[in-house]
């Protein structure tokens, strides 16, 4: 009752002070008015005197000159007489010094002009009224005519008449022209107010001039005529006489008979200031209104709000404490004093041996230290107060998440974050099945791996064991078709025997690129190339084979194709002739095949080009389904038209494209005359270069100039040794065969410091000393010995055999089997230049890490995808090895030189969770890392462990943005 009371007290206390406020706004809107007006009429008074002040001074002055003219005019007289000359010489000096009118022009009674300032005047009349003409003849005062336009300028004038006789002449009248803007010019300053009009007028109405100039009035009577207001300048409000708004008028008399001036004030312009204050005083009387009764509303409803506002806290804090108890991981909250706020059964349960001692108010540190005291943390050593400070130091430092293994052997992933008013909220999420998952997925990993590493050497293994009988074969083969003692059937055999072998080779290198592929080091050497040039060549190179099938061949290169790009043109040569030998190969008789390319787009920001390269053909095409799997290895079609090959191609092809970030596929070919056909495309991005100027060419030594060479060839195999020896004969050189390092190094050695051998074909893999050592023991030789050029001559091809042959000293390396014209072209390139081409021991090159991309494997989204696990489980399985990949490095950062095997141990593990995640320089690195740590000196092995880092840490930041944010929690 009483709390009812109180409320009507409130309303009508606020309508009381409604009302009176209510009240005193009209009242001072009210006196504010009559303020208002009263400066209105004071202004267009004070206005309307100054205007006529004003006016009577400059008609004054201009009838005063009139009047003072015959005297000046008598002056100029001669004999009693003023000729007409000088008059006009005198009017035109008199109209230059005054600006009080634009002309003067005496003219007869008749209106014919005698005399004038300017000349256009003389010979026409101004235009006077009739009326004004006669009514100046015998008046001893000025008459004002017009307004009327002036026939040479076209501008409103008053025309000023005054009546005289000149000796001599007899009666004129002087008239002066004074235009209506200039009496504007001159009451401008007055009527500056907007809202403001002056004009003068005649006693009947008729506007001589008005300020603003109105077009429409001059000359034209009024409605309301000026001697219809009050002579004595007092304002009054009337209709408009220009417009149909309400003004307030003053008028007064001039010094000239029935002329008047007007001043009105549009009373919408009057009052502006006076409506602006009142809608003003509106407003805030409306506003303070609102006020009151917003205040009233509010005191009403207090004690009601207060009440419900207290029950809904009551319910929303347990809804809330309902939500914390029903999620799955633990949940905990201290203050910014570190004191326990709230904590949900999960909590309590995942520390089931702190338990007693997680109750709201209890302080971090405590229930820290009562754990650790009773074997929650088997992390804990022996000193507790120093587990209790490194975990709150954690707890206070807003860090990532961290694991933490409990003593029932589950694994939580400890969250916390700071609040605003300094407190911490923490989530402990049990990971202990994830673990285990990324345990198994480890294994596998390795297994994979292992699988993957034992296939490579597999490959590398039976490629080696196929080009060392090879070289035998295909040396022979070559230098029994070069014999001139054969007859001709017998050289055809040889031919054959060749070109088996090579198709041999061709094998062999197929499997030795598919092995790169799979490993990912497929090396590029970038390098300027023609791109037109490029694909004419890669067409050039099977153009006899389509010329065979009699298959016509096309190269359709796009106007907007870049003309020089950046690119590996081996690589990029052998992934169209790929594409080109298929082609061809599946092409029937008479058919046509096309090799396009086009420009795609524009540049990308880092200044690539998409440039999209299509071999078309009119074959029977590809299934639809098939489309993606004849890019995998060992994969044919099934035909019925006999055609061969290992089903590498392709997939090599496909290698060539993704190492370059490129994309390749298989479409229909929709355009094949046949009705049926394939279109194999490749996109990549190339970078356009600048065309290099030609450089001037130096007298190289002709190819055919080659001296003979005395060449010593260490080589275990028979038959290998057998084939060097014809191909060096065949090339006019004298050969010298050992079987084994040891063996070379005897016989440079018998010869030291002189050098009886122009230079050495050395095989790497030989019984005893290999190549390798025998290198570094030569170039350890004095004098000329030990500079003498070393050509490696083995079956093992992959860079970093390459790598290792430079190292130990090599000038140049040839791959078995043996090309004879690879051997002639090395021999004189070594021979050529020995004191550039044979230097001291090189220093080992690092591994082409470098060459591997960060990430080399993403999912259908362009995210990481992890072999085996679909996108879901791989994108919550991806974090975890990136949080290992992130605490290797760590583990590896903090590895001194005294603790060179954790270093190893941790390289390990980085190897694993890199290679998983498709981070293959990361993974590279931290396995050549592995392998060459124990073997360096302690400095060497920091250094090389410092690269890794750098890897690791440009590794971090690109799986971080290819995993993209993480999402909140709820």
């Amino acid at each position: 009752m009483q709390q009812r009371r109180i409320r009507l007290v409130v309303l009508l206390v606020a309508a009381l002070l409604l009302l009176a406020l209510g009240l005193g706004t009209n009242l001072l809107i009210d006196r504010l008015h009559r303020t208002a007006e009263l400066s209105a009429r004071e202004t267009v008074q004070r206005v309307t005197r100054m205007a006529e002040s004003t006016i009577n001074r400059h008609f004054l002055a201009v009838d005063g000159m009139l009047a003072g003219l015959p005297a000046l005019l008598n002056q100029v007289a001669s004999n009693g007489r003023i000729e007409q000359a000088a008059a006009n010489r005198m009017l035109r000096e008199l109209n230059f010094q005054n600006f009080s009118f634009r002309d003067l022009v005496l003219v007869r009674p008749d209106g014919r002009a005698w005399a004038a300032a300017l000349a256009a005047s003389r010979n026409r009349p101004p235009p006077l009224e009739a009326a004004a003409l006669a009514g100046t003849v015998g008046l001893g005062a000025a008459v004002i005519s017009g307004p009327a336009r002036n026939p040479l300028t076209g501008e409103w004038s008053l025309m000023f008449l005054r009546s005289m006789e000149l000796p001599g002449v007899g009666p004129l009248i002087g008239v002066a022209e004074v235009p209506v803007s200039l009496v504007t010019t001159l009451l401008a300053p007055i009527g500056e107010l907007p809202g403001m009009r002056i004009s003068v007028e005649r006693a009947d109405g008729r506007v001589l001039t008005v300020l603003p100039h109105d077009e429409t009035r001059m000359g034209r009577s009024l409605a309301r005529p000026a001697n219809s207001l009050p002579v004595d300048g007092n304002a009054i409000a009337i209709p408009g006489r220009f417009q149909d708004r309400p003004v307030l008028a003053a008028a007064k008399p001039i010094l000239y008979r029935d002329m008047f001036v007007v001043g009105s004030y549009e009373e919408d312009d009057a009052f502006a200031a006076w409506e602006q204050d009142r809608r003003r005083l509106i407003g805030v009387a409306g506003s303070l209104g609102l006020l009151l009764v917003a205040l009233a509303a509010a005191l009403y409803h207090a004690l009601r709000q207060r009440e419900r506002i207290e029950s809904e806290r009551a319910r929303a804090r347990a809804v809330l404490e309902g939500a914390i108890e029903t999620m799955p991981d633990g949940f905990v909250m201290f203050d910014a004093e570190d004191r326990l706020v709230i904590c949900n059964q999960r909590y309590r349960e995942l520390y089931a041996v702190s338990a007693p001692f997680i109750t709201p108010g209890a302080r971090f540190q405590d229930i820290i230290r009562e754990g650790a005291r009773r074997g929650q943390y088997p992390q804990v050593g022996e000193d507790i107060e120093r587990f209790v400070a490194e975990v709150t130091a954690w707890h206070r430092g807003d860090h990532p998440s961290m694991e933490r293994l409990l003593p029932d052997g589950r694994w939580l992933m400890v969250s916390e974050r700071r609040t605003p008013d300094g407190g911490t909220v923490g989530i402990r999420t049990d990971i202990t099945t994830l673990k285990r998952a990324m345990t198994d997925l480890a294994q596998a990993r390795d297994q994979a791996a292992a699988a993957t590493a034992a296939k490579s050497r597999f490959l590398a293994q039976m490629s080696h064991e196929l080009r060392t009988p090879l070289n035998g074969v295909l040396g022979l083969a070559q230098a029994l078709a070069r014999d001139p003692a054969l007859s001709g059937e017998q050289r055809a055999r040889a031919r054959t025997l060749e070109e088996a072998g090579r198709h041999l080779v061709t094998v062999a290198n197929d499997v030795l690129d598919l092995a790169k592929v799979e490993a990912g080091r497929l090396e590029l050497r970038l390098a300027p190339a023609r791109l037109s040039s490029l694909l004419e060549s890669a067409a050039t190179l099977v153009r006899p084979a389509a010329e065979e099938k009699q298959i016509e061949l096309r190269v359709v290169p796009a106007v907007d194709l870049p003309e020089m790009v950046q690119a590996d043109q081996t690589r990029l040569r052998q992934l169209l002739l790929n594409l080109l030998s298929n082609a061809v190969k599946f092409t029937p008789a008479s058919g046509l095949v096309e090799l396009v390319a086009t420009a795609v787009g524009g540049p990308g920001v880092d200044g690539r080009q998409t440039v999209r390269i299509e071999v078309r053909d009119t074959g029977p095409g590809v299934p639809e389904a098939k489309r993606k799997a004849i890019f995998g290895d060992f994969v044919q079609l099934d035909r019925d038209d006999g055609a061969g090959g290992t089903g590498l191609g392709l997939a090599i092809a496909a290698g060539i494209a993704q190492q370059m970030d490129g994309s390749i596929g298989c479409t229909e070919n929709r355009s094949s005359p046949t009705g049926h056909g394939a279109i194999f495309w490749v996109e990549l991005p190339l970078l356009p270069v600048a065309i290099a100027q030609p450089q001037p060419m130096q007298d190289d030594e002709p190819a055919g100039e080659q001296r003979a060479l005395r060449v010593l060839v260490a080589d275990d195999v028979p038959a290998n040794l057998a084939v060097a020896r014809a191909l060096l004969e065949s090339g006019g050189h004298r050969v010298e065969c050992v079987s084994d390092g040891s063996l070379a190094l005897e016989t440079l050695t018998k010869s030291a410091p002189a050098r009886n051998f122009d230079l050495v074909l050395m095989d790497v893999m030989m019984p005893g000393m290999d190549g390798l050592e025998a290198t570094r023991r030569i170039r350890q030789l004095p004098g000329e010995a030990g500079r003498i050029p070393i050509l490696a001559v083995t079956a093992s091809a992959f860079a970093e055999d390459i790598a290792a042959c430079r190292a130990a000293g090599m000038n140049a390396h040839l791959a078995k089997p043996i090309e004879r014209d690879a051997l002639m072209v090395s021999l004189r390139q070594l021979t050529a230049g020995e004191a550039a081409l044979c230097p001291a021991v090189l220093p080992p090159l690092p591994p082409a890490d470098a060459e591997l991309p960060l990430l080399s494997r993403h999912g259908s989204d362009g995210k990481l995808s992890i072999p085996g696990l679909d996108e879901a489980a791989a994108s919550r399985l991806a974090p975890v090895f990136l949080q290992e990949i992130a605490e290797q490095t760590r583990l590896l950062r903090a590895a001194g030189p005294e603790m060179i095997a954790e270093a190893i141990a941790a390289a390990h593990r980085l190897t694993g969770s890199a290679a998983t995640l498709g981070a293959s320089r990361l993974a590279a690195a931290a396995r050549h890392f592995q392998g060459e740590a124990r073997r360096l000196p302690a400095e060497d092995a920091m250094a090389l462990r410092d690269a890794v880092l750098v890897v690791a840490d440009e590794t971090l930041v690109a799986l971080q943005v290819a995993l993209g944010p993480r999402p909140a929690a709820a």
